[in-house]
């Protein structure tokens, strides 16, 4: 290539176009970043919705669990109270009993029915420790739950509002971008078109002597011809536009 080439009616140096060519790149990579974190924060903003949903699920349980202990502690008190009942019939009915068979089944069944008040009795027990517990730790759930949520809250918030300034850097770099590829000269932007289609990126600078696209080695003689900056080279291992830049980064 010459030292100096057309864009329009002007005369710009490769050096010039080089300079573009890493505007351009920088761009580019600018435009992909914001684009994948305005895919990604919507993801993100949908995993703290869930983790707020979940805490309040487990609130919820713990509140309905405490309703149903008391339910169920109330039915037990009247299956108690009823088989109580049928014990105080069962023992009226014994002054009636004349056979001796009659008197064992209904001691049987009074037997049966306090046994089962019994066990009745150590359920509520544990129902009343349950709730105990329930009620211990609810008031904490409730503190941490609301806790969290507003600082959950926060975080989404956070996360829109960043949708708005990536949205606004997005439209800004998409126009810078534009602006500088359209400087180019046609063979340069065809060339960055071309390279795009195959790589991740198509300007990469040197580092250590090497691509930063495919870190190959480069020789020195190649190198040398990169510092000079009076032409377009490419690496001859990945086919990236190398430009020296005369920086580490």
């Amino acid at each position: 290539m010459f030292y100096l080439v057309r864009i329009g009616r002007k005369k710009v140096s490769v050096e010039t176009v080089l300079d573009l060519l890493v505007k351009i790149q920088n761009l580019d990579d600018e435009i992909e970043d914001n684009e994948a974190q305005l895919t990604q924060i919507p993801r993100d903003t949908a995993k703290l919705e869930k983790q707020i949903a979940a805490r309040e699920e487990d609130l919820k349980n713990a509140e309905t669990r405490i309703l149903e202990i008391k339910k169920n502690y109330k039915m037990k008190e009247i299956e108690i109270a009823d088989n109580e009942d049928k014990v105080a019939k069962l023992n009226a009915q014994t002054f009636a009993i004349k056979t001796n068979e009659e008197y064992r089944a209904v001691l049987n069944e009074i037997d049966f029915l306090k046994q089962r008040n019994k066990e009745i009795e150590d359920g509520m027990i544990d129902l009343m420790e349950e709730e105990e517990k329930l009620k211990n730790s609810i008031d904490r759930m409730r503190a941490e739950t609301g806790e969290f949520t507003a600082r959950t809250r926060d975080s989404i918030a956070a996360l829109k509002q960043r949708i708005g300034e990536l949205t606004k850097r997005q439209g800004e770099a998409r126009a810078a971008f534009d602006r500088d590829f359209d400087q180019m000269p046609e063979d340069a932007r065809n060339l960055y078109a071309r390279v795009t289609k195959v790589r991740d990126k198509a300007v990469c600078s040197i580092v250590d002597n090497t691509c930063t696209g495919c870190f190959a080695n480069l020789t020195h003689q190649f190198l040398n011809e990169l510092k000079k900056r009076n032409k377009i080279l490419l690496c001859d291992n990945c086919g990236r536009i190398l430009v020296y830049t005369g920086s580490r980064a």
